[in-house]
């Protein structure tokens, strides 16, 4: 067994606060060290987990108070990724004329997206195929940059 496949599952738990995000990322960047993982690949997931937490940082506690939790492991040579609010759930905030482009973005990067939402809270989950090009050439349409 090589030591890629000793890696455990990943659960972080921080504040649903700005300033909890570029550590999320930092975090979440571990899997590249842990698994062979292209930097574009790499990219693409950092990427589309950052639109889902601040998604949660901006709509998921109109308190401006909660937290967000990243669950992450490998299964089937696949990245799977759960985002996790205990906030109000799935609502449209009075002030956004229409949606972002954030979830277009995530399902497009990931190979499947999901997500569960109630009153209790929303899991985004997110399947990421290692495997598959991420050159990042249409990432534009979202108004992303590389």
């Amino acid at each position: 067994m090589s030591g890629a496949e000793c890696v455990p599952a990943l659960r972080v738990t921080l504040p649903a606060h700005r300033d909890s995000l570029p550590l999320l990322r930092h975090v979440l960047r571990g899997f590249r060290d842990a698994y062979v993982i292209a930097p574009a690949t790499m990219d693409d997931i950092v990427l589309a987990v950052s639109e889902a937490a601040t998604n949660v940082v901006l709509h998921a506690y109109p308190s401006r108070t909660g937290s967000l939790t990243l669950v992450a492991n490998m299964r089937d040579g696949r990245l799977h990724v759960v985002i996790r609010d205990h906030g109000s759930g799935i609502v449209p905030p009075d002030d956004t004329p229409r949606p972002g482009r954030g979830l277009a973005l995530m399902e497009h990067v990931s190979a499947s997206l999901e997500i569960l939402g109630g009153p209790a809270g929303t899991d985004v989950l997110m399947t990421f195929d290692l495997s598959a090009d991420h050159d990042g050439t249409t990432l534009g349409d979202f108004g992303v940059d590389r």
